[in-house]
């Protein structure tokens, strides 16, 4: 009965909450559609990665197959089963992932877990054990004072009640920026940069990432993952360069 009490309470204060402050547009300041603080204009105009390859997400040419595989990932399969992102990193995009980064706009990173939430319901997407968000360097989350993934995860984690590990994977040495490395720089880079200290003990892992490149970072993350026992793992991101 008391949990009964405490829902009911909690569907009140937030119908009463969005009352007096009703979303608006990250973008424009327009009102809000349903509890998202983005207005319908502006959510049809982002760049939808509506097109992909249906292991890394890398956008695809209109009109590809709904089930198409990159060349890349034919002659070099990563370490994951599938991916999904919501965004080609373009645009509009870029600049709410850098607001939420480097301007500290904690509020976007609830925005765009609620659109990868909705986005994994839209796609039918198989639902993980657990999600993993990619862990930022002691180093970088001082200096940051949060990590993006686990702030977009924590809507995601909510909206599907799934386990959110944020202890079981460490990040064990501060890499050198991937920001203008080539895709082989990159790899030698992040290797032997995540380290397990404690076991997952689940089957199926959703790693969260915001933006994925040239795949190096999830695959180095998937490998240890797999090293440790874990049978499947997926790639969530909000955005993907092509």
């Amino acid at each position: 009965m008391n949990m009964d009490i405490f829902k009911l309470t909690t569907r009140v204060f937030r119908a009463l909450f969005k009352t007096v402050y009703p979303p608006r547009c990250t973008l424009c300041s327009s009102k809000g559609i349903d509890d998202h603080d983005l207005c319908l204009e502006c959510f049809l105009a982002l760049p939808w990665n509506r097109e992909y390859c249906q292991q890394c997400a890398l956008p695809l040419p209109d009109g590809s197959n709904d089930n198409a595989i990159c060349g890349e990932c034919l002659n070099r399969p990563p370490g994951f089963s599938q991916s999904l992102s919501l965004f080609r990193y373009e645009g509009e995009v870029v600049s709410l992932i850098h607001q939420l980064k480097f301007n500290e706009k904690l509020s976007i990173s609830r925005l765009l877990g609620q659109m990868l939430a909705d986005c994994i319901h839209i796609n039918n997407v198989e639902i993980p054990d657990a999600i993993v968000p990619v862990p930022l360097s002691k180093k970088r989350l001082r200096q940051r004072g949060f990590n993006q993934s686990i702030e977009i995860a924590r809507p995601v984690a909510r909206r599907w009640d799934i386990s959110l590990d944020t202890r079981s994977v460490k990040r064990t040495r501060d890499t050198q920026s991937q920001t203008g490395l080539d895709r082989k720089q990159r790899r030698k880079n992040i290797r032997g940069a995540f380290e397990i200290v404690r076991p997952l003990g689940v089957q199926h892992v959703a790693i969260i990432d915001d933006v994925v490149t040239t795949t190096s970072t999830v695959t180095e993350l998937a490998r240890v993952l797999k090293k440790a026992g874990v049978k499947r793992v997926d790639v969530w991101s909000i955005a993907r360069a092509g």
